[in-house]
């Protein structure tokens, strides 16, 4: 209560500021950043509480944009990444502290470090962030009688089967189902309930993220206050501010291998935000790299010969910039017999509810990814797609899929999955209560 009553006053303040500015007037950080006085800014950095490092000052600027627009590199630098300053911070002019760099020498201080990559990724069996950790391949049981399966083929490792081409539907309904059962079912039972079961999910969902935080983002880390203040931020009011969380996501830190290997406590609440997050629902084509070796690469060709299905198993990263993955991918660097370059095509006909655009869409819907020049396109597990075409040129591999809308064909088949997944879900596990069970292919697993 006292953090979310902070905040409403430092919010009015901000308001009150942005009528009534006072040119000329700043705290002395400020100046210090603003005149590029690097050894000043260096002796005050580590004395000023981190909100009050990211205040709006009565001029309606912040020391990050000040230092930023005014060129000083080194300055930018230590707010950047010796206290990890906010980027999503707005001026009186409507901009972040990115898009009024006035040189590409500053933005580029903006961007992730060059080693860290996330929209391609190694064929490694000992990496968490491999491709068959990100993907599974899923292929309707009936086409596998009648082709010929690979000897060396990882049947195991890649492959779930379905009985009949209905099951594909079944899938379907089941994942439409269980995204209801968050978005609707258990809203409406929070209203009879004056929204306590809101409430407590609410409250386990914090508790999940800020053990997370603590399990894997240590103290002294520059994004850990950060981090700290997006969760407390999402979760501050009545209503989940699901905003928070996709930059918590999109920040350089432990969690996001954490949540490679689980991604629970991050897709449980997004779940039940859905259909706030409906402006940003994805429609259009975005693209990831990868490293495959070609067995791997035989998988696929395979299951689209079988008529496959693909399936997100975590968070997936992509660019809605084709050069951004071809570039990560290595499609332009001499060939590696053991790992191909592979570029993915994620096309979405339609909006599709698992897949996000981080960037900046408008005026009133800001860019919500820390590093803005990413143009990220953020797909949450168990999204769907089946693969069109697989192409092949000189030096890479183009993998062409398309969504699969999770919409039942009939309502009947929506109704059957929606009880049956409620059955299966009668114990679920959030936090330290129980609710539902975690039983494949929930939603809620």
């Amino acid at each position: 209560m006292g953090n979310s009553q902070h905040n409403i006053n430092r919010k009015t303040e901000e308001q009150n500021i942005l009528q009534n500015l006072h040119e000329g007037e700043a705290s002395q950080f400020y100046w210090a950043c603003r005149n590029g006085d690097v050894e000043h800014v260096k002796e005050l950095l580590n004395t000023i509480p981190y909100q009050d490092l990211n205040r709006l000052e009565p001029n309606g600027s912040t020391p990050l944009h000040a230092a930023s627009y005014n060129g000083h590199s080194i300055i930018v630098g230590l707010l950047l990444r010796e206290r990890g300053c906010q980027r999503d911070r707005v001026n009186r002019h409507g901009l972040t502290a990115y898009e009024e760099a006035q040189t590409e020498e500053i933005r580029q201080l903006f961007y992730r470090p060059s080693e860290r990559n996330r929209f391609c990724e190694e064929d490694d069996d000992d990496s968490n962030d491999s491709i068959g950790n990100r993907f599974t391949v899923n292929v309707k049981k009936e086409e596998k009688e009648d082709d010929e399966k690979p000897d060396d083929f990882a049947y195991d490792q890649w492959l779930v089967g379905y009985e009949t081409s209905e099951e594909i539907e079944w899938v379907k309904a089941d994942f439409a189902a269980g995204k209801a059962i968050c978005q609707k079912f258990i809203p409406y039972l929070s209203d009879k309930q004056c929204g306590s079961l809101t409430h407590i999910l609410q409250q386990n969902f914090s508790e999940e993220l800020d053990k997370l935080i603590c399990e894997h983002v240590p103290k002294t880390h520059r994004e850990f206050e950060k981090c700290k203040m997006l969760i407390q931020k999402a979760f501050d009011k009545q209503q989940l501010q699901p905003e928070y969380l996709l930059r918590l996501y999109t920040l350089e830190t432990p969690v996001y291998g954490a949540l490679s290997k689980d991604a629970g406590p991050l897709f449980h609440p997004l779940l039940f935000a859905l259909n706030q997050l409906k402006p940003r629902h994805f429609q259009g084509t975005s693209y990831r790299g990868v490293k495959m070796a070609e067995e791997d690469l035989h998988a696929y060709r395979w299951a689209m010969k079988s008529r496959g299905a693909i399936e997100t198993r975590t968070f997936c990263s992509t660019s809605l910039d084709r050069s951004v993955a071809e570039r990560f991918a290595g499609i332009n660097r001499p060939i590696n017999n053991e790992r191909r370059s592979v570029l993915m095509a994620f096309n979405f006909p339609q909006p599709c509810d698992t897949a996000f655009n981080l960037g900046k869409i408008s005026a009133e819907l800001s860019c919500v990814s820390e590093y803005e020049n990413e143009a990220e396109v953020l797909m949450l597990p168990s999204t769907l797609f089946i693969l069109r075409q697989i192409e092949t040129a000189a030096n890479y591999v183009t993998i062409q899929l398309e969504n699969i809308e999770t919409k039942p064909k009939s309502r009947s088949a929506y109704f059957q999955a929606f009880f049956k997944n409620m059955k299966r879900n009668a114990s679920i596990t959030i936090g330290s209560k129980t609710y539902y069970a975690k039983e494949h292919p929930s939603l809620l697993r």
